[in-house]
């Protein structure tokens, strides 16, 4: 199947580790190659949250700037 993955759930940030078994929030095991619990989504979650909440530049040069008709 191709095409876009499913939009992520909630219960998603609880899945443990698939590779290692490694609970949620919890470090992997120093033999596991994926090295990324959903603690790391988290944060990287909040981020892209945090990013796509900033105005880009042109929008806010447009808030700087009356209309002039």
């Amino acid at each position: 199947m191709t095409g876009q993955p499913r939009p992520w759930r909630p219960e998603d940030f609880d899945d443990h580790c698939e590779t290692c078994g490694a609970p949620p929030g919890q470090l992997c095991k120093a033999w596991c190659d994926t090295g990324y619990t959903a603690d790391d989504y988290r944060r990287d979650a909040v981020r892209r949250q945090e990013t796509a909440n900033r105005p880009t530049r042109a929008q806010a040069a447009a808030v700087r700037r009356p209309h002039r008709p």
